[in-house]
């Protein structure tokens, strides 16, 4: 397991979407160190990478900034993220790169990890075909195919707009090369790891290739193979990946999102956010670590989404922007050193509402965690009653809290010891409101399958 799962994290994405900088990322990490919660790991969201839409495009932006016909141009950082950069100047000296930001970062907050996105074709619009320095990567335009279920159901502006404009794809059989050659830059940059997002595309591109189940066999073969050899904490985040295609071909992958995003500004996505992310884990928590994804400390809901991350097993990040943070929320969820009290297991609904709409139904939602209790209560998108947090001892003299919580909630809780994360053993979205435009990630959920 990744040991950021250890250690509380701040994720650039809510605080500035796709116009995050170098001089934000520093502003982020002070201001959440000035009030006593420092983070150990950080991820550099969307909006670091080299990337341009085709002049004959069409543009294609979400509410969050990110224009999904866009595709990679290089392999390396933007001038955002350069010493000294400037729009339309490259810095080649790579020390001047990301090199220097995290250099930076590390050395003045006790940083631990840092990870940055990308999506598994490079960008939303793939890698631009013949783009100087990454010819050899044999990108070609396909238009993705998507089933009429999945049109139906709900459509994705994402995938219009890759299908408008096409998606460049590199050729699967140097797909390795590809990732090889991206995430050996970022480890010589100081970066820890990797969260790859959009990985549902894949199986719409199979034509051509053998059929979605050979392309996404491929890619996830080359996208492991990088990251072992590159980053050997097994550093990787797997998002929008909950097509059988992608679990089945991924054997090494270890943190999976198990909902759509967190959405700060959608009443109604909360609930069924959390609810998502616990039936989910019923099947992904066997062989993968749930991730719940971000969430504000400041927020109508930010109890709610903390209480559920406390039991969830999960990591603990939050995106707050610069100067926004709730301490006291934090300090509940953080240990001096920075480090989580995290469950050794991921947190299931118990037997009893397995098949119950803890979201629309009124009723409770109880959830069974490997070594702390959550109720919650979920109606009309708001958080009903409270959220209990129970720790265990293995010493028979303390299991006394726990016969009674089985007797009172009928959870059924492996008797297992809670100690701080760092010490750890091994072990439908809803629809748009308001006429806000919605797709499926931004680099955090899935848009066709929910994840």
């Amino acid at each position: 397991m990744p040991d950021i799962l250890n250690w509380f994290g701040w994720c650039t994405w809510d605080a500035f979407y796709t116009n995050v900088t170098a001089q934000g990322v520093k502003q982020g990490l002070q201001s959440l160190e000035k009030g006593g919660v420092s983070p150990r790991f950080v991820i550099i969201d969307d909006g670091w990478q080299s990337v341009a839409m085709d002049p004959v495009g069409i543009a294609c932006l979400s509410d969050n900034s990110a224009n999904f016909a866009n595709r990679l141009t290089h392999i390396r950082e933007n001038h955002k993220f350069q010493k000294n950069g400037r729009e339309g100047h490259r810095e080649d000296d790579p020390a001047k790169g990301l090199a220097h930001v995290v250099n930076e970062i590390k050395g003045k907050h006790q940083l631990k990890y840092v990870y940055v996105w990308h999506a598994i074709t490079g960008y939303w619009g793939g890698v631009r075909p013949g783009a100087a320095g990454m010819e050899h990567y044999g990108s070609k335009m396909q238009r993705p195919v998507p089933s009429p279920g999945v049109q139906k159901n709900e459509r994705c502006d994402a995938l219009d707009s890759m299908t408008a404009n096409g998606l460049g794809l590199v050729n699967p059989d140097r797909a390795f090369s590809f990732y090889d050659e991206l995430h050996s830059y970022l480890a010589s940059a100081g970066i820890d790891g990797v969260k790859v997002d959009v990985q549902n595309v894949l199986e719409t591109l199979g034509a051509g290739h053998g059929g979605r189940v050979m392309l996404a066999r491929k890619y996830q073969q080359a996208l492991e193979a990088s990251v072992a050899r590159n980053f050997p904490d097994n550093g990787i985040i797997s998002c929008m990946s909950h097509s059988t295609d992608n679990l089945y071909s991924s054997k090494r992958s270890a943190v999976i999102r198990a909902s759509d995003d967190f959405w700060p500004r959608d009443p109604a996505s909360h609930t069924i956010h959390v609810a998502s992310v616990a039936y989910n884990t019923v099947f992904l928590g066997e062989f993968m670590q749930p991730d719940w994804d971000m969430f504000h400390s400041v927020h109508p809901m930010a109890e709610y989404h903390a209480a559920a991350r406390a039991v969830g097993g999960c990591a603990i990040y939050v995106s707050d922007k610069p100067g926004s943070h709730d301490f006291n929320l934090l300090k509940k969820l953080v240990l001096p050193d920075g480090s989580i009290l995290r469950a050794k297991l991921p947190g299931r609904p118990t037997r009893d509402c397995l098949f119950s709409d803890p979201a629309r139904d009124g009723k409770r939602l109880d959830s069974q965690l490997s070594t702390m209790a959550g109720l919650f209560l979920f109606t009309k998108s708001r958080l009903l009653a409270e959220s209990r947090l129970m720790l265990f001892s293995q010493r028979s003299q303390d299991m006394e809290p726990e016969r009674t919580l089985r007797r009172r909630w009928r959870l059924q809780l492996p008797r297992r010891r809670l100690v701080p994360g760092s010490q750890e053993e091994p072990h439908p979205r809803p629809a748009a409101r308001n006429g806000e435009r919605r797709h499926p990630g931004a680099g955090r959920g899935a848009p066709w399958k929910g994840g």
